[in-house]
This record gives C-alpha cells, sequence and structure tokens, in this order.
C-alpha cells in the first residue's frame, strides 16, 4: 500500500465508497494505507471500479496535504 501524501501517479475515486484510490499496471487497484482503519468499503484493501477524477493540481495536493492518516505509528520504546 502507498501513501497518498508520497505516491506520485494518477488518483482516482472508489466507486463504492468514494475514497482515493490508485491502480497500478499488473496489480490490484487499491485504497491508501492512511485509509486502513477510516474507510468503509466493502473490497477494501483493493477498490471497486475506479472513477476518473480531472484534479488540478492544486486540488490534489490540499487533498493529500489534509487527508486523515489512521495508520498507526509505532515508535520503539526507550532505553
Amino acid at each position: 500500500m502507498h501513501s497518498i501524501r508520497t505516491y506520485v501517479g494518477d488518483v482516482f475515486l472508489c466507486a463504492s465508497c468514494g475514497q482515493p484510490a490508485y491502480d497500478e499496471p499488473g496489480e490490484m487497484s487499491m485504497h491508501f494505507k492512511e485509509q486502513w482503519d477510516g474507510v468503509h468499503c466493502n473490497y477494501f484493501p483493493s477498490t471497486g471500479d475506479l472513477i476518473k477524477i480531472d484534479w488540478d493540481e492544486m486540488s490534489l495536493d490540499g487533498v493529500k496535504a489534509q487527508y486523515p492518516d489512521t495508520y498507526p505509528s509505532f515508535t520503539a520504546p526507550a532505553g
């Protein structure tokens, strides 16, 4: 799974849940890792059909910067 914040490529919407998703040739279309616990999609982690969005650069940058991140970040215990 890729991070929406660093993904370079086309960002689509999942037709099943309406959340951002990506597709890479030879692989299944997938939701982004930030969505691991916040997306209620019948197909998660893969997606339903994809909807192509004609993003302008500022809109897509805004989505990437503001998308909630529910992926756990673990830090090693001190000592």
